[in-house]
């Protein structure tokens, strides 16, 4: 016997609300879910069939989707505004959670908006907390194992898994606040499930572009904390030579041409190093996170180790 079937609700965060929106809702809206409702931050619009909620201000994904999601009732598919959602995504999303016997966050299978392959299906998680997109520019075919961490373009979030996280932090602003939810989520002994079936296509970097100096700066730094907050202590011991074994990695799969440096510029680079310097000088903060998470894990030193290494990244995808 499954988990509750409460209906599904989409939610969609939005401050640019234009053509990609349109097509987003239009999308949604085809597939009859219980309800939907677009988070709109600094601009007024209305779009016929939905609701909307109007925000006074830019307050960042993480606090947008958090009012969001407070604002329905039921299973939550969050969405990003530069997406939109095949025929049967929400039938499969709904027969997952059917099938499941306990509380689970749920990953649809995310496409390339152009066509060329896969965006991810979820995360793949480094030991130091990077995590990188499972698929990412891989043609459409079965991935196996199990997501470390899910993408904030596009998940279902059950909505008792929901309450017990409490939402994303808000101070991780955009960038990160996934990883963060994911690390905090696989602690408290939750899994994250991929569902190839829901299939959903994304305009990758509509907003923030792909390797641009701001989204660079915000991924190192909020990896940063999201380590801190839950990586195991062995790892976090060694956080700065396995952070470097890392970026070497990445360096010498940019020299051929290959791998998630092989795009960034000079610019985007310092940006990172900012990112890991401003991260590290708030790691104080996020260990008194850590200590108050720690009446809720399930997962202890071991057992946390031994589930990122499941879901570890995959070699294939690091170096396409």
């Amino acid at each position: 016997m499954g988990v509750s079937q409460a209906p599904i609700s989409v939610v969609i965060v939005t401050h640019r609300a234009d053509a990609l929106l349109e097509a987003c809702v239009a999308s949604v809206r085809a597939q009859s879910p219980a309800e939907v409702l677009v988070v709109v931050s600094n601009t007024r619009r209305e779009l016929p069939g939905v609701r909307m909620l109007q925000l006074e201000a830019n307050i960042g994904f993480a606090r947008a989707a958090n009012a969001g999601i407070a604002a329905v009732a039921g299973h939550v598919l969050l969405l990003n505004d530069d997406t939109w959602i095949h025929d049967g995504c929400i039938a499969a999303l709904d027969a997952a959670i059917a099938a499941c016997t306990a509380p689970t966050l749920f990953q649809p299978r995310i496409l390339l908006a152009d066509g060329s392959g896969l965006d991810n299906e979820g995360h793949g998680v480094f030991p130091d907390g990077f995590v990188w997109a499972r698929g990412r520019g891989a043609r459409d075919v079965e991935l196996g194992g199990r997501p470390g961490g899910f993408s904030g373009a596009a998940v279902l979030f059950h909505r008792s898994a929901w309450d017990a996280l409490g939402g994303f932090d808000p101070r991780f602003d955009s960038f990160g606040e996934d990883v963060d939810l994911s690390l905090r989520w696989m602690r408290r002994g939750g899994r994250i499930q991929a569902v190839p079936a829901a299939r959903v296509s994304h305009h990758l970097g509509a907003t923030y572009g792909r390797t641009s100096a701001s989204k660079l700066y915000r991924i190192e730094r909020n990896r940063i904390r999201a380590a801190v907050r839950s990586l195991p202590v062995s790892a976090l011991a060694t956080l700065p030579a396995l952070t470097l074994a890392r970026l070497g990695l990445f360096a010498g799969l940019a020299l051929a041409g290959r791998g998630p440096g092989a795009s960034v510029g000079r610019d985007a680079r310092w940006a990172a190093a900012r990112g890991l310097w401003d991260g590290t000088l708030d790691a104080p903060e996020w260990w008194s996170e850590r200590h108050r998470d720690r009446a809720g894990w399930q997962r202890g030193e071991i057992a946390m180790w031994r589930a990122m290494w499941q879901s570890r990244a995959r070699w294939e995808d690091i170096c396409r």
